[in-house]
């Protein structure tokens, strides 16, 4: 299998993998924060998430909230 069969957009990644009721874990720390996917949860409304990071900053809120 080659990279390119791997390669997917967020949206399509968030829609594979993420379902209702998981855990996720988002790391990145500083100028790695995983916005992008973080924004994109919210954007397919996933419910009911147990998110796990080990320093929450903006993106939780906005997930949270």
């Amino acid at each position: 299998m080659s990279v390119d069969d791997k390669l997917m957009s967020m949206m399509e990644a968030i829609k594979k993998f993420v379902n209702d009721g998981d855990t996720i874990y988002m790391a990145g720390f500083t100028h790695l924060i995983p916005f992008s996917a973080g924004h994109e949860i919210i954007r397919q409304r996933k419910r009911n998430l147990t998110l796990c990071r080990l320093t929450p900053d903006i993106i939780f809120d906005q997930m949270i909230a």
